[in-house]
């Protein structure tokens, strides 16, 4: 089962977004994702798709394919990532253009610099067919941060006072809260092994955010890096620390431990820029081209993969892999539409 932690800290001088991403499954690529680009939803009819001008280039990491991120931040030092929520339930309003669950985390990316355009966005799209049940946490460098939840058909933005502690597992926000209050922990005698995992990492995190976090850079680093290896699990693919502030990203792996860092002002985000690709599970950084046949290969190798097709139910056909590695290249430059 999938699950993943994320933390956002906002000390006074450095913000920092921490994620875990605790799946079987160790497949994973950066990609870099360019502005002045028309993209479209990738949704199957009688839906009514989402269509955007990309304003922003964005780094994004997935292990689904370009333009279906699990998270990344984009030029502004915006973060968007995500956790498995299975108690997701999204709007059936269909006035609202729809868009898949992963293109949710990309249309932010392309559009908003803050959380609160992010949440104005949110309410223009509703998500529709989707492959798996997620929450968001968007952080921006102001300090803002908000988690978005889809419950019952109805998003709930937890923001501000709403949002006491800036961390989120795999439990439901106001449930995760209100088991934190609970001095007595009675849900750990309640939950099954999935729910009471989750509150676990939850409240880990939560004494983490309690702690005095360092002044300096390096240290504040390594102090999200630490954070990050205690709520961690055994079945951790990777783990990444987005500076907000240097617009840059750390990561690491289950598989080559040592931490790397990915710079955004080493990559051109122009129109015209060619598109690059990074593999995560490789020793070093070294970024390659780009092309549709790298992402049928990403997304054949997870769609395929027997423990998450069982875990979500999945029925793919060679098709529609194929429509998931060509489709980013037919976004044509804004300037062309």
């Amino acid at each position: 089962m999938t699950m993943s932690t994320a933390i956002y800290f906002s000390p006074e001088g450095g913000r920092l977004l921490g994620k875990n991403q605790d799946v079987p499954y160790q497949g994973a690529y950066l990609f870099t994702n360019k502005r002045g680009v028309a993209k479209s939803a990738l949704v199957q009819p009688p839906e009514l798709p989402a269509k955007w001008i990309s304003r922003y280039g964005s780094l994004t990491v997935s292990q689904v394919g370009k333009e279906m991120p699990n998270g990344g931040i984009n030029e502004t030092g915006l973060v968007v990532e995500q956790t498995t929520l299975w108690q997701s339930a999204y709007t059936d309003n269909d006035r609202l253009p729809a868009i898949g669950e992963l293109q949710w985390i990309q249309l932010i990316l392309d559009t908003c610099a803050t959380v609160k355009e992010a949440e104005q966005v949110a309410c223009g799209v509703r998500i529709a067919q989707p492959m798996s049940r997620l929450h968001y946490m968007v952080g921006d460098r102001s300090g803002d941060c908000a988690i978005f939840e889809f419950l019952g058909g109805v998003m709930c933005v937890f923001r501000g006072n709403s949002l006491p502690v800036s961390i989120m597992a795999n439990t439901p926000y106001s449930q995760a809260i209100k088991d934190l209050e609970d001095k007595e922990e009675r849900w750990r005698n309640v939950y099954n092994d999935y729910d009471g995992n989750s509150m676990d990492r939850f409240v880990k995190g939560v004494a983490r955010l309690a702690a005095v976090i360092p002044d300096s850079e390096r240290e504040r680093l390594q102090f999200a890096r630490e954070t990050l290896q205690f709520v961690r699990r055994e079945d951790t693919a990777y783990s990444l620390i987005y500076d907000l502030e240097q617009k840059q990203l750390h990561f690491a792996t289950s598989i080559y431990p040592d931490l790397k860092t990915v710079r955004m002002s080493e990559v051109d985000f122009s129109s015209d820029a060619v598109p690059l690709a990074l593999n995560l599970q490789q020793p070093a950084v070294s970024y390659m081209n780009y092309n549709a046949d790298l992402n049928r290969r990403v997304a054949e190798s997870f769609f395929r993969e027997p423990v998450l097709t069982k875990a979500f139910g999945w029925s793919i056909t060679d098709d529609m892999i194929d429509f998931i590695a060509s489709f980013p290249d037919r976004f044509p430059k804004a300037a062309d539409v």
